[in-house]
């Protein structure tokens, strides 16, 4: 794995980073409800474009300005992805993933909360393999930052584990988002 330093550059999380959320969204509503794909370039399939909510989000993301990963989870006893009878209204929630390679810093919670916005994403995730900073749990205790004001939804931030290629669960802000 190339590195830069001593650090996994970023894009080299995004993989594995997909295939854990992937697999810990399916856990937690089905086999074949979750749909994840790299969007980090600010290209977006015509399969996430088609069930975007409001097509306006892509004015606004590009290039400079796209969350790394972005999906949705499918409704129980909804039509399967590739069925053509699948419509909007068959899509539970959106997902957004942020993903940074060094330590969380306020800058970051804003951006991964924007495109949680944006997408009207009830799972706005930042990761990030540094521990979360003990200013930024202070901080979200008295500002309570991982609040989503527009939705009442949670930004929840974890910690990415390379050697377990997992999100540690203990350690999500200000939890986890696969909690019941």
């Amino acid at each position: 794995m190339a590195t830069k330093g001593s650090k996994t550059l970023e894009k080299e999380l995004y993989n594995p980073v997909k295939r854990h959320l992937e697999d810990r969204f399916r856990q937690k509503f089905g086999f074949g409800n979750c749909y994840l794909e790299i969007t980090a370039d600010g290209s977006f399939s015509d399969t996430l474009k088609s069930f975007v909510r409001h097509d306006i989000v892509f004015s606004f993301l590009g290039k400079k300005a796209s969350p790394d990963l972005a999906g949705f989870i499918i409704r129980e006893g909804a039509p399967p992805l590739w069925a053509p009878t699948l419509s909007r209204s068959d899509i539970k929630d959106f997902i957004t993933v942020e993903i940074k390679r060094e330590k969380i810093a306020p800058q970051d919670i804003y951006q991964a909360k924007m495109y949680g916005d944006l997408f009207q994403a009830k799972y706005a995730l930042l990761i990030s393999p540094e521990p979360i900073p003990e200013e930024i749990r202070r901080l979200d205790q008295n500002l309570f930052v991982t609040y989503r004001f527009m939705s009442g939804w949670y930004l929840h931030i974890g910690q990415w584990f390379g050697q377990a290629n997992s999100i540690v669960e203990s350690r999500w802000l200000p939890h986890s988002p696969f909690r019941d």
